[in-house]
This record gives structure tokens, C-alpha cells and sequence, in this order.
């Protein structure tokens, strides 16, 4: 018996094969679609060399707002168009039961069950990618709310900041995710076609992975912008355990690659924000055991249990 995982995020489609011991194989990946009507044609063609026999379910993570009881993208920050009917059009396609919901949340179950928040009651995961999604496992199951809670990245930390994706300025994407880190590679480039960040690019487009290579070489410019996008992320974090006081804060995705350049000044931030700093156990802030696949594999875990 094997399972097929998607894990559809606002820039890649990735894909993979996953068998009865949970071993993957077959990974795959390729651009997601800019315009939400091609994503499951999109996603049929990703994954038909890997359907045949012992496949017995389809899992898929979707950027945006998912609607899991019908299987579909209600809406992405990503991508142009409406509504689209994932599961529907999937099972069409390839005869197989297809379960859907939103890629964080999916993360958040891989890293609940199996990776860095086993043992623990409350896990919020924090995956910084193209933006910033969330999910948080309570008790070893997807919380929801009334359907689409954990779009943590568009809490607002700066109304004067930076446009979004989703039409509003500031949200906490804008400021730390991989578009935002993007946007200061971009930056540190332009002002010194010379400099550590362009020659990390080696005349690629600047992205967030150049930024940080630059600041691990010891580049202080570099250094300084991933300093702050962490202080940002130790304050988006600090409201985040206001609010919901898990037991671990679990951080994954792409963008968590930067390792301590970004996750240390967080953590110092967020043990100088936090509600009731001195009269409260520290939240534990944790590298994703699975690292940016844990969406691939929340998606297994879910395709799992409607086999």
C-alpha cells in the first residue's frame, strides 16, 4: 500500500510517493500555477508517473484558504482566480480518494506526530516560505476553528509597512517571509552589483537563501537584515503565544534554512516581548524535524487515513 503526497505552496508544487513504513520516493517539483484553475490539471500531470499499482490515496497541502470538508481552495494570496475544487477534480482524474486542506496545517500535523512536537499537547507550527502560514495540533489533531484558522502571516505588525500578497500592508509575511527576504537580497544588490549578496546570486535573481549565505560569509549588511527579520518574527511569535500559549512553537519551511542567523534574534525578541515576560515558562521554538517537507509529509499522514 503507498500514498501519493502534494504539497502546493505559493511558488513550488512538490510531490512524492510514500510506502507502508513511511519511506518517500519519487520526489518531484515544479512551478505552482499562477492562476488557481490550473492547479489541479497541474497536479495531475506532477504525479502521474507515480500513480499505479498499491497507490491507495491522494493527500494534498494547498497555500491559502482551504476548505477541507469539501476539498477546495477557496482562495490563494498566490495565485489569480477563484474557488477551485481540488478533491473533485483530482478523484476525476485518477479514480482515488483525495483529501485536502491547507499545506501548514498539514505541517503541522507531520511535525505534531512524528517530528520535533512529539510529546507535547499544543503544537504551533510557524512555516515561513513564499508567506507565512500556521497550523496548530492540539491533542494529535488539525484545530481549525471555524475552518480556516492559522493565516498567521496576515496578522498586521506595521500598517505603514510593505504591501502583501493578500491586498493589505505590513502583515507579518510582508516583513519576514521569503518574499520579504527576497526583497532585501534584492536591495543589497542593486546598491552593490559587487557585494557579498551578488556574488552569492552569481547573476541569479536575488533571493532569500543569497541573503543569508552573504551574512553566514560575515557580510554586515546582510547580517543586519536577517537580525531584524528575526526581531520581527520574536514579536509576531510573542502575540502568537499571547494568544494561544502552546506548549512548543515548532518553525519550518524554506525560509527556516537560515538556521540561527534568523531563528536566534527571534527568540531573543521573543523572550523581550512576550506578555508577562518573568512570570511565565519560556515557549520553546523549534527547527522543524522534517524541514520544508514536513507538508509532504502531513500530506502522507492524511492520505493515510481516508485510504
Amino acid at each position: 500500500m503507498a500514498v501519493i503526497a502534494v504539497d502546493c505552496g505559493g511558488t513550488n508544487l512538490v510531490f512524492g510517493r510514500f510506502g507502508p513504513e513511511g519511506r518517500g520516493e519519487g520526489f518531484g517539483a515544479r512551478s505552482t500555477p499562477r492562476e488557481t484553475g490550473a492547479i489541479p490539471g497541474a497536479i495531475v500531470a506532477a504525479i502521474g508517473p507515480l500513480l499505479g499499482s498499491g497507490v491507495t490515496a491522494i493527500g494534498i497541502g494547498a497555500a491559502g484558504l482551504v476548505d477541507h470538508t469539501a476539498g477546495a481552495l477557496v482562495w490563494s494570496p498566490h495565485a489569480s482566480g477563484g474557488r477551485v475544487d481540488l478533491a473533485s477534480e483530482v478523484v476525476a482524474a485518477t479514480g482515488l480518494p483525495v483529501t485536502v486542506d491547507n499545506d501548514a496545517n498539514l505541517a503541522a500535523l507531520a511535525e505534531a506526530r512524528l517530528g520535533a512536537g512529539v510529546g507535547h499537547r499544543m503544537v504551533l507550527f510557524v512555516g515561513l516560505g513564499t508567506g507565512i502560514g500556521g497550523g496548530l495540533v492540539v491533542e494529535g489533531r488539525i484545530e481549525r476553528g471555524r475552518g480556516f484558522l492559522g493565516e498567521l502571516g496576515h496578522m498586521t505588525l506595521d500598517p505603514s509597512g510593505p504591501p502583501c500578497a493578500c491586498g493589505r500592508r505590513g502583515c507579518w509575511e510582508a516583513l519576514v517571509s521569503g518574499t520579504a527576504l527576497g526583497r532585501d537580497a534584492a536591495e543589497l544588490a542593486a546598491a552593490d552589483p559587487l557585494g557579498p549578496v551578488a556574488r552569492a546570486a552569481a547573476g541569479a535573481a536575488p533571493r532569500g537563501e543569497h541573503l543569508w549565505a552573504a551574512a553566514a560569509s560575515g557580510d554586515p549588511e546582510a547580517g543586519g537584515r536577517l537580525h531584524e527579520a528575526g526581531a520581527r518574527l520574536g514579536r509576531g511569535l510573542a502575540n502568537l503565544v499571547a494568544a494561544f500559549d502552546p506548549d512548543v512553537i515548532v518553525l519550518g519551511g524554506a525560509v527556516a534554512g537560515a538556521g540561527g542567523l534568523l531563528l536566534d534574534p527571534a527568540r531573543a525578541e521573543l523572550a523581550d516581548c512576550v506578555e508577562g515576560r518573568g512570570h511565565r515558562a519560556p515557549t520553546p521554538v523549534l527547527a522543524a524535524r522534517f524541514g520544508p517537507r514536513a507538508g509532504l509529509v502531513g500530506a502522507a499522514l492524511a492520505a493515510g487515513e481516508v485510504a
